[in-house]
């Protein structure tokens, strides 16, 4: 895939019907040969999650190009290639490894869809130890326009944290039953899940509290450096919850595929 001109996407198909039909303001560009046919596709965010939905994958984000990147420090080019891979898609997994910075490349992507009106609120499931130390701490030194709120405590500071204004809301695992009723009132359109191995295995209650607020046009983000620490089955639990539709209905027989 190229990007002409900084306007639009070049996009090579078999079937280019698929595009023309979802984005009408596409055109066929050239013919490439053996049924293969060049899309030239307006290049902005509407136009690359439709791509995105279309499964055509690698369809850069414009965030690149739009986005100017705010906080304390600049960004490494690692961390804008996964800003630009999270925002270029609904659901997703982040498997940098620890020191990368992927924290903050999320935020910058968050941030981005904000500005878009993409998402409004964004809710952060995390362990209680990084709540603050690691979620709070960088978005005060990366996207320190946002409004934050750190949902822990009793059952109702949490519930009218939840409830409030804040863009972006920050609770731990065992939380989300405590409010997850609020949590479904609470208009978060972009979920993101930290250390998300803690929710790979789908008989615990960790898990089905975090199932049962995922809706599906739900932006979900998982984040773990061990996606499958101990076993490929291990990634059952975190596949079930991004795309339902790709593994089997059974840990199970999952299990026998691994």
């Amino acid at each position: 895939m190229e990007i002409y001109k900084d306007k639009a996407l070049l996009v090579n198909t078999r079937r280019p019907e698929l595009i023309l039909e979802k984005i009408p303001q596409s055109k066929v560009a050239k013919d490439l040969g053996d049924g293969i046919m060049q899309v030239a596709v307006k290049w902005d965010l509407d136009e690359v999650l439709t791509l995105s939905s279309l499964r055509i994958k690698n369809a850069p984000s414009p965030i690149s190009r739009d986005y100017h990147w705010p906080g304390i420090h600049k960004p490494f080019d690692h961390q804008k290639t996964t800003a630009q891979f999270l925002s270029a898609n609904k659901r997703a997994y982040c498997l940098s490894e620890a020191g990368t910075g992927k924290t903050s490349a999320v935020i910058w992507a968050a941030d981005y869809l904000m500005n878009q009106g993409k998402v409004r609120r964004m809710l952060v499931v995390c362990p209680l130890s990084i709540m603050q130390a690691a979620w709070q701490s960088d978005f005060f030194k990366t996207a320190m326009h946002r409004t934050i709120a750190v949902a822990h405590g009793t059952a109702e500071k949490r519930k009218q944290i939840v409830s409030g204004t804040a863009e972006v809301v920050i609770i731990n695992y065992d939380g989300i039953e405590i409010v997850e009723k609020e949590i479904k009132a609470g208009n978060f359109d972009l979920i993101v899940v930290d250390e998300a191995n803690y929710v790979k295995t789908v008989t615990t209650r960790r898990w089905k509290a975090l199932n049962r607020i995922v809706e599906p046009n739900t932006w979900l983000w998982m984040m773990t450096g061990t996606p499958a620490s101990q076993s490929p089955a291990d990634a059952y639990g975190l596949a079930k919850l991004v795309n339902p539709a790709s593994v089997p209905k059974y840990a199970g027989t999952f299990k026998d595929m691994a």
